[in-house]
């Protein structure tokens, strides 16, 4: 498992040292590094540091997203609280044409926090206050790899600031000899800045071309190619602190394009997806302990499809959640609605209880509902390969977590939890029989998820920092898949997790980084080199004597050149080494 995107330590920096800045009921540490990256690095690079998200990523240049052993269909991506959707396919729910720097670490959103969010989890991102950033980054690497990124942040007042972003990257060969790859982005950026209160215009537009033999259960004998291109609108504002007293609002436009062609077969199908959304949420305290949260979103989404039709939909959604707290004791009971076009609306209970045991421990439980719509893809697409269904219908989710968390000192916090969902109407792509073709879109009705998730941060030091996580599934699937031969989502996923970001600065002009991910995945009949996946990745960044405005990173991703198969039958991206330079001013 191995990112096209240069992997850089200020990505590490981001995942490692922010996250000892959450906001928990127990006293906060406090970091003082920034969590603005030093670069413009992609998201995928971002999420691949992140304890609690899994990213399985086809060369770098299609990257699926699980959250607690989810199909890549229950996750996705937020920006200043927009829940982003495409309703053609999920696979491309970790697209986001914003370079990292500009935002905030991702805060990873379950169960009573995940307000609108998709089905299981939502990896939530803020666009950061600007700073007057100005940076340039150019690079290559093995495989003819080569990426160049600039960011420019201008103040024009105390509370005014504006943006201009762009860049390219280029590889050859990223798993399969011809799947090339090639990016490019561009965007502007406005943001009004003052006090407690943020706004933000930004306007990005982001273009993939890129191999996708033995993509999505085609098979690898068939070259194919994908093209995809976004356009991207969001107006949001907020006031307050999320943590308290806040109101939030925001409207977003996206477009999407994707174009695949498999031309052995003489086939290609063209899509165009359309969205716009619109939510606002936020807190009021009121006496005598008691406060109410609210969130209400809309969207209406439009496909004009070769391979999925014709198609339009609205949904809305509004949650109230009523507060009550103590000196120790917090109490929320509330509701969700759920409201769809043609469909009858769902009614989703929302219940969470947190309880502080000491001034360093506290221990919480949750109840909380979720649903979402087949994507059109699931619903109405034919190829070669796969068969979507029209008989599919809204799939929900019941999570019940139960856990405690603390910080015991000022170098050290932690959280256990354990969780059961239940998934109705639960959508996967299997296959028959071990001489069927084609990947069918099947409901294989009620699926039943245990697990358990452990994080640890250690920070011992200014100039180390440590996360480590740990998560176990289990999915009861004997009925689910019973007749079925393979899983190629749903049913395939990691059994045990295990994810160590370090950093650590030996001396004032070095650091060194390292994202290493382990994982035993479930049998699957299709899978070829074992259940047992490593990636490691290590980054070595230099600062040279007067001049400190560059910097060099070296880095190396796949260091064990691991053979594992994060999706089942297809083939997994070997090692890759490069070097960057990155000036600042």
């Amino acid at each position: 498992m191995k990112n096209i995107s240069v992997t850089t330590l200020s990505v590490i920096l981001a995942a490692l040292w922010a996250s000892a800045t959450e906001t928990n009921s127990t006293p906060v540490i406090t970091v003082t590094a920034s969590a603005q990256t030093a670069d413009s690095a992609a998201i995928h690079d971002v999420l691949k540091a992140e304890p609690g998200v899994l990213l399985n990523s086809r060369g770098g240049s299609q990257n699926d997203l699980s959250i607690r052993g989810s199909s890549f269909s229950g996750a996705g991506l937020s920006l200043g609280g927009m829940t982003l959707h495409n309703p053609q396919t999920e696979h491309f729910n970790a697209e986001l044409p914003v370079p990292a720097a500009m935002l905030s670490r991702p805060s990873v959103r379950t169960g009573l926090g995940n307000q609108g969010g998709h089905l299981v989890g939502t990896v939530g991102f803020d666009l950061l206050p600007m700073s007057g950033t100005k940076q340039f980054e150019a690079g290559f690497g093995t495989d003819h790899r080569d990426w160049q990124s600039l960011l420019v942040q201008q103040m024009v007042s105390e509370t005014l600031g504006v943006g201009f972003f762009a860049g390219r990257e280029s590889a050859s060969g990223v798993d399969y000899p011809d799947n090339d790859y090639d990016r490019e982005y561009i965007g502007g950026h406005m943001q009004f800045h003052k006090d407690d209160t943020q706004v933000d215009l930004l306007i990005s537009h982001q273009e993939k071309d890129f191999g996708a033999r033995g993509y999505y259960g085609v098979p690898d004998n068939r070259a194919a190619n994908e093209l995809t291109e976004e356009n991207m609108v969001l107006l949001s504002a907020m006031r307050g602190d999320v943590n308290a007293d806040y109101l939030r609002g925001g409207i977003s436009w996206r477009e999407f394009y994707d174009d695949y062609y498999i031309p052995s077969w003489m086939y290609e199908n063209h899509h165009r997806s359309r969205v716009s959304s619109a939510f606002f949420d936020g807190r009021t305290i009121a006496i005598n302990g008691f406060a109410l949260g609210w969130h209400s979103d809309v969207s209406e989404e439009r496909t004009a499809s070769t391979g999925v039709g014709w198609n339009h939909r609205t949904r809305g959604g509004i949650s109230l959640l009523p507060q009550w707290s103590g000196d120790r004791l917090k109490l929320t009971a509330g509701m969700r609605g759920e409201f769809f076009t043609d469909i009858s609306p769902e009614y989703l209970p929302q219940l969470g209880a947190e309880y502080m045991l000491s001034d360093n421990l506290t221990t919480f439980a949750s109840y909380a509902e979720s649903v979402r719509l087949p994507s059109y893809t699931e619903l109405n697409y034919t190829s070669p390969s796969s068969l979507g269904n029209a008989g599919l219908g809204p799939q929900t989710s019941q999570q019940t977590e139960i856990g405690f968390k603390g910080i015991p000192s000022e170098s050290m916090d932690w959280k256990l939890s354990a969780f059961y969902r239940r998934s109705k109407n639960t959508i996967d792509w299997q296959k028959l029989d071990a001489n069927s073709t084609l990947w069918n879109a099947t409901d294989i009705g009620s699926l039943d998820t245990f697990g358990t998730e452990a994080r640890l941060g250690w920070y011992p030091a200014q100039n180390l920092e440590m996360q480590v996580a740990y998560t176990w599934i289990y999915k009861d699937k004997d009925a689910a898949d019973s007749g079925n031969y393979a899983s190629l989502y749903a049913l395939d996923y990691p059994e045990h997790l295990v994810q160590v970001s370090a950093l650590w600065k030996p001396v004032e002009r070095v650091e060194l980084g390292t994202v290493q991910t382990f994982r035993f995945q479930a049998d699957n009949n299709i899978r070829e080199h074992g259940s047992v996946g490593t990636d490691s990745s290590f980054v070595v960044r230099y600062t040279p004597p007067k001049v400190d405005f560059a910097t060099i990173s070296l880095l190396v991703n796949n260091a064990w050149d691991d053979d594992f198969q994060v999706f089942p039958g297809q083939r997994s991206a070997g090692r890759y080494a490069g070097i960057s330079l990155a000036l600042n001013w």
